[in-house]
C-alpha cells in the first residue's frame, strides 16, 4: 500500500458570492446551500489526511468570515492566488497552510503547471459578450490578469478562471489545459488519479 497522501486540486469555489449562483448557473438555492454543498463534497474525498490545492478565487468575505469556514475544511489546504483572493499575509492568516502564485508538479511522468488563469496566448474560451470584450484575447481577461497565468511550453497546465462549460463559451479540457473549477467538475474537487486519467487520453488523442 502507498503511504502517499491523497491530493486534490479545485478553484473558483467562490463562498460567499451570492450573484455567482446566477452567473455560473449553479444548482443551488442561496448562499447557504452552495455552502452546505461544497463544504460536504469536498470534506467527502478530501478528508483529514488529504491535500487540496485551491487553484484561486476562494471567497468574498471579511477575513473573519473566510477563516470560519476554511475551519470547516479538513486536511492541508494551499492556495494559489486568483485575481480575486487577497494578499499572501491575509491567506495566511484565514487558515491556508501555504499560499502561492503558482507550482509545478509530476503526474504521470509529465511536467504539469498550476495558476489560477490558463496559459498566455492559448486560446481557452470564446470571450464574446463577455465584460470589456477584447476580440484579442484567448480567454476573459488575459491581458490584466496575466500575473495569475504562465507562459505556454507545451507543458500540462491546472487552473480555474473560466467557470467551464460558462453557457458553452468553454469546456473542462481544451488541449493539454484541465480546468478544475467546481462548476466543470460537478462540484468536487479532482482528484490526482483523475488528472492522471485525463493526462493518458489527452497524449492518446494526440
Amino acid at each position: 500500500m502507498s503511504n502517499r497522501k491523497r491530493v486534490f486540486f479545485t478553484s473558483d469555489t467562490h463562498y460567499f458570492h451570492e450573484n455567482v449562483i446566477k452567473f455560473s448557473n449553479r444548482p443551488f438555492r442561496d448562499i447557504d446551500h452552495m455552502h452546505q454543498v461544497l463544504i460536504n463534497n469536498y470534506n467527502s474525498v478530501v478528508g483529514y489526511g488529504g491535500v487540496c490545492y485551491f487553484l484561486g478565487d476562494f471567497g468574498f468575505a471579511g477575513s473573519a468570515e473566510i477563516k470560519r469556514l476554511i475551519s470547516k475544511l479538513k486536511g492541508t489546504k494551499i492556495i494559489i492566488l486568483g485575481n480575486h483572493d487577497k494578499g499572501v499575509n491575509a491567506m495566511y492568516n484565514v487558515g491556508f497552510d501555504a499560499v502561492l502564485m503558482s507550482s509545478s508538479m509530476i503526474i504521470s511522468g509529465e511536467r504539469v503547471t498550476m495558476s489560477h488563469c490558463p496559459l498566455l496566448d492559448t486560446y481557452r474560451e470564446n470571450t464574446l459578450g463577455m465584460k470589456g470584450y477584447d476580440g484579442s484575447e484567448n480567454w476573459h481577461g488575459e491581458k490584466r490578469h496575466s500575473r495569475f497565468s504562465l507562459t505556454n511550453e507545451g507543458q500540462f497546465h491546472l487552473h480555474g478562471h473560466i467557470h467551464s462549460p460558462n453557457g458553452g463559451k468553454s469546456k473542462r479540457i481544451e488541449g493539454r489545459q484541465i480546468d478544475v473549477g467546481v462548476d466543470a467538475n460537478n462540484y468536487y474537487p479532482l482528484s490526482i488519479s483523475k488528472i492522471e486519467s485525463d493526462i493518458v487520453k489527452i497524449l492518446r488523442n494526440e
